[in-house]
């Protein structure tokens, strides 16, 4: 797997804690994190519409609707760090998302997992913008953007599966 342009912890280490927000390096770690998060995903999906067959009819097509969605968060996110002179790989990530829903062995269980990771996002993504929303209106812009689509993508667990977080 390509995770250009992260740089990937080494096998079974976890990565560096985040640093204090009021930094601009803590804000490149949680956009580096939320960047990561938005790649994994892409595969994730992709992943998965080709792996399962097991789901209610429409689940596969909303996971492909998911993909472009979860390639324009990476893009927006990106292009923030790039803005604000942030590189994507100065500090290390850990595909654990990725891992993970590797592990799944049915569509359900994808669903259910993946669901519950993008909720986790979705509620970063809203402390994220409580915490800049004095400092820097453009970042919370676009998490509040991601943060509303990531809404619709948990829902699909629920739709599904009666899923609740």
């Amino acid at each position: 797997m390509d995770w250009t342009p992260f740089k990937l912890c080494a096998p079974g280490q976890r990565p560096p804690r985040p640093r204090d927000l009021g930094l601009p390096e803590g804000l490149g770690d949680r956009l580096r994190t939320a960047a990561f998060a938005e790649m994994q995903a892409v595969h994730a999906f992709t992943w998965a519409v080709s792996r399962f067959d097991d789901v209610p009819e429409g689940l596969l097509d909303d996971w492909r609707r998911q993909i472009p969605q979860e390639e324009q968060h990476l893009a927006l996110i990106l292009q923030r760090m790039t803005e604000l002179g942030l590189e994507p790989g100065a500090r290390p990530v850990a595909p654990l998302i990725w891992e993970s829903v590797r592990e799944c062995a049915t569509g359900k269980q994808f669903c259910l997992y993946i669901a519950s990771a993008e909720e986790r996002g979705r509620q970063a993504g809203m402390r994220l913008c409580q915490a800049l929303q004095d400092t820097d209106p453009e970042t919370v812009a676009i998490f509040q953007s991601i943060v509303d689509d990531e809404r619709a993508h948990v829902a699909l667990a629920a739709t599904y599966y009666g899923w609740r977080p």
